[in-house]
């Protein structure tokens, strides 16, 4: 294989991995003895220490100096619980509210959040295709919400808040780390925020018993924590190697189509065409984010 190949496969199967764990989580919702928090908790437990004992192998410098820098310690913990925490909670809790494709595509609202923190904090106006983005998502929530009808809501109040806060959630996982980011590896990032999540989530597996284990369960749990987060993370990162971001930010899109696919084969899920007309819409905020623009600076404040 080119290292094109390997770049399109790798960033093709991590956004699948994601997707479909969306759905393994929505039938773990199902069972009982499950909530969101606990998930998470486990999630986050078990793909930080697989990722920080993965980290120990091939990163132990970075992590050497992070243990020697104290700010930056800090800084990863709150990452972790604000960070961390915040996205993958609201995630499931939409999923537990309203299902897998939903959740995914709400996710995606994150640049719109990320847009109006950047034009508040810089004090200048969008560019004009982040004004086109605000636009194509409220219209895309719209068709999800109400499926194109103005007298009736076709998603539950809790999955439109949970849905939203997972693309709030979005937009400060990503904002969050970036100095974290520009002294040590994303790798090393990742896995201490996801392992102090964890941590900080532990006593939520003391407090609540948690489910009955079986087979399947265990499976599920297996497949969330190490499919769904642990290798959709390093292929989505392999991949940057050997494609443009714009392309690896395209191919996403195998995120949420993977969990539309699998909910209608295996959930008997069913989609109008105001609900893929308006997840499309969402989706393609990220698309818009890809094309270059002008920007408008706002008058400096006295």
């Amino acid at each position: 294989m080119t290292d094109q190949q390997k770049g399109l496969c790798f960033a093709i199967l991590g956004p699948m991995f994601w997707g479909v764990s969306g759905n393994v989580a929505q039938w773990l919702f199902q069972q009982p003895g499950i909530r969101p928090d606990w998930l998470v908790a486990v999630r986050l437990l078990g793909a930080g220490s697989l990722l920080m004992a993965y980290n120990a192998v091939r990163q132990r410098p970075a992590l050497t100096r992070l243990a020697h820098t104290p700010q930056a310690l800090w800084a990863l913990l709150g990452f972790g619980v604000f960070g961390v925490v915040v996205s993958q909670f609201t995630y499931f809790s939409a999923v537990a509210t309203s299902n897998a494709p939903t959740a995914t595509v709400l996710q995606y609202l994150g640049p719109v959040f990320i847009i109006g923190y950047l034009a508040l904090r810089h004090w200048e106006w969008p560019r004009r295709v982040d004004v086109v983005s605000i636009l194509v998502a409220f219209a895309g929530i719209f068709l999800l919400v109400t499926h194109g009808r103005l007298d009736s809501l076709a998603l539950s109040p809790a999955g439109l808040f949970w849905g939203v806060g997972a693309g709030l959630g979005a937009a400060i996982y990503t904002l969050m780390p970036a100095k974290l980011l520009r002294q040590f590896n994303a790798l090393v990032v990742s896995g201490g925020g996801m392992l102090a999540g964890g941590l900080v989530l532990a006593p939520l597996l003391v407090m609540h018993r948690g489910p009955a284990l079986t087979w399947p369960i265990v499976l599920g749990i297996g497949y969330v924590t190490i499919f769904g987060t642990l290798l959709a993370y390093l292929l989505y990162l392999q991949s940057m190697k050997y494609l443009r971001p714009t392309t690896v930010a395209m191919l996403n899109v195998f995120e949420p189509l993977s969990a539309t696919l699998v909910s209608i084969l295996f959930f008997h899920a069913r989609f109008g065409a105001a609900e893929v007309v308006g997840g499309l819409l969402v989706l393609s905020t990220t698309f818009l984010q890809t094309m270059p623009a002008r920007r408008l600076h706002l008058p400096h404040r006295d």
